[in-house]
């Protein structure tokens, strides 16, 4: 090889080894092709959702179900519904097949059936998924307020229980329940009964009554006295000694071979009182002529075989010894929250710890209306209720029988206070152990110019202003048989109403603002002033003048 064709070689080696090194390094005369992603494919088919099956439904009544949120699709995927309407987001509700993106949230709802214990269903469809939400109203032993009314807001006021059985009503006021208890043990299977009861409801005009009427079917029960010994009873008179029936042991009395009466009547405890719903409790007919059932507590029973009026044909007396159950409940009642502004919650505790799981709470409230007006009367079994506040300046007077419900022979009460500004009627019955409890609230709007009168009382011969004493007696020394002039020509009223004057809870009934009384013999006055609103002794003391005479 010469020389030229050495040299040659070598610029070929340089060369190549140029390239290589170029190449290397990316030259600008080399492109790169970019790598190309395969599109995900669209998925409109939804992970499964669900949704909560509702009973006890009312009637008639849009029924919303529970929100579920759409997962698992990456494009708008198609939305029908069928039997109802659906919501995306909270937005309106409608009816026409739509669109949905995922994260979305939906609900749905419909119209539940107008008929007692019937489903009603909606089908959503979301893509290809599709879900039912199913809605059952309630039996005929319920209630809510806003089916008697076209309020949706509908509250119970005034609920009168039935002679047999009992009704409770939610802590909210807008839904009741008929429970017969063991009330209709005696009816067969296939047999019917009913029970009728009368309610109002809050805010509308005074006696607007509701009759609501509940069915009761008989049950394949057997009885509790089947698999127990069963005394016999013969008719016996009051005064002589009680057969006694053992812890146990069952009783039957028998009328069929009685003419002349057609019910039996019942009256228990050492008081002998009457007590015709224990034939309730004990879940027999009072006009079945045999009466067969176990004694429910300790102590007397007198039933008797009676016509519909006059007295009773033969009578049937004896002292059970079931074992005593009597105990003091151990309960206060607890208000939550006086301002104006704010919701009032009433509450009962229990002190002790005891089980509540059986106790029933019957709230009875009066509110002002120029009298004291039952406001609420209701029975329920929870052991609260919010106080349905009619007016920015109104009086509550609060009372809450809570009863155990542990049977007993004895309870029940009719009572009737009296007060400056009207009557407060009570008429309770009771099963078992019970407690009154009571408070009193009090509305007032404190951007109101409303003032109570200002009670002031001179006396004749005295110069002294009385007024605002706090309740402590204003000592008045006078002479027996001479005459007491009390003068109120002081007492005034800072909004111009026109005052009325009680002595000693009574109105006196005279335009003169000088009352005089004649002193025989020592005694006590109580002198109040009143402008027509129920104001607390607080706001509006009245002023008490310890008479003595010498």
């Amino acid at each position: 090889m010469n020389g030229f064709q050495t040299n040659r070689w070598k610029v070929k080696i340089i060369l190549l080894i140029a390239l290589v090194t170029l190449a290397g390094c990316g030259g600008s005369s080399s492109t790169e092709v970019p790598k190309s992603e395969t599109p995900a494919p669209i998925d409109t088919s939804p992970e499964t959702f669900s949704f909560e099956r509702k009973t006890e439904q009312a009637l008639t009544t849009l029924i919303t179900s529970n929100s579920v949120n759409i997962t698992g699709i990456n494009s708008s995927s198609p939305i029908s519904v069928s039997g109802g309407e659906y919501s995306i987001d909270g937005g309106a509700f409608s009816d026409a097949t739509s669109t949905v993106n995922n994260q979305q949230s939906v609900t749905v709802r419909l119209l539940s059936s107008a008929s007692y214990s019937t489903s009603s269903d909606v089908m959503l469809t979301i893509g290809d998924v599709s879900e039912t939400f199913s809605v059952t109203t309630h039996s005929n032993l319920t209630k809510f307020a806003h089916e008697l009314s076209t309020d949706l807001d509908a509250r119970y006021s005034v609920v009168k229980q039935p002679t047999k059985g009992r009704v409770i009503v939610s802590s909210d006021l807008k839904k009741l329940t008929y429970q017969a208890m063991n009330a209709f043990d005696y009816l067969q299977e296939g047999e019917t009964t009913q029970e009728t009861i009368q309610v109002t409801l809050l805010g509308e005009k005074e006696n607007t009554t509701y009759d609501l009427s509940f069915t009761i079917s008989g049950r394949s029960n057997s009885s509790v006295c089947d698999d127990r010994t069963v005394i016999n009873l013969l008719s016996n008179e009051v005064g002589q000694p009680l057969p006694h029936i053992a812890e146990g042991n069952c009783v039957r009395v028998d009328a069929s071979n009685l003419s002349g009466g057609n019910s039996w009547s019942i009256w228990t405890g050492e008081s002998g009182g009457a007590r015709p719903m224990m034939l309730s409790v004990l879940g027999v007919d009072e006009t079945d002529t045999i009466l067969t059932f176990l004694p429910p507590v300790e102590g007397q029973y007198n039933l008797s075989w009676c016509p519909t009026s006059g007295e009773c044909i033969a009578g049937f007396h004896f002292y059970s010894d079931m074992p005593e159950t009597k105990k003091e409940l151990d309960v206060s009642l607890n208000v939550h929250s006086f301002h104006p502004e704010d919701e009032i919650y009433l509450s009962v505790t229990e002190d002790n710890h005891a089980d509540t799981a059986g106790y029933t709470y019957h709230w009875i409230i009066h509110n002002w209306t120029g009298e004291y007006n039952k406001f609420v009367d209701i029975l329920t079994t929870e052991n609260k209720l919010k106080l349905p506040v009619s007016s920015a300046n109104n009086n509550y007077n609060i009372k809450v029988v809570v009863d155990d419900n542990i049977v007993q022979l004895e309870g029940g009460f009719s009572s009737v206070s009296s007060g400056l500004y009207g009557k407060i009627k009570l008429n309770v019955n009771t099963i078992g152990n019970y407690k009154t409890l009571s408070d009193f609230v009090a509305i007032r709007d404190l951007n109101s110019n409303q003032k109570a009168p200002s009670l002031v009382v001179m006396i004749d011969g005295d110069a002294t202003l009385y007024q605002d004493n706090k309740d402590i007696p204003i000592v008045i020394n006078i002479m027996e048989d001479s005459q007491l002039t009390f003068d109120l020509s002081e007492t005034s009223d800072e909004n111009g109403d026109a005052l009325r004057y009680y002595i000693n809870g009574a109105l006196y009934e005279n335009s003169s603002s000088r009352i005089t009384f004649s002193v025989t013999s020592s005694t006590y006055y109580t002198i109040c002033a009143s402008d027509g609103f129920p104001w607390t002794s607080e706001e509006n003391p009245c002023l008490l003048f310890d008479v003595i005479a010498q």
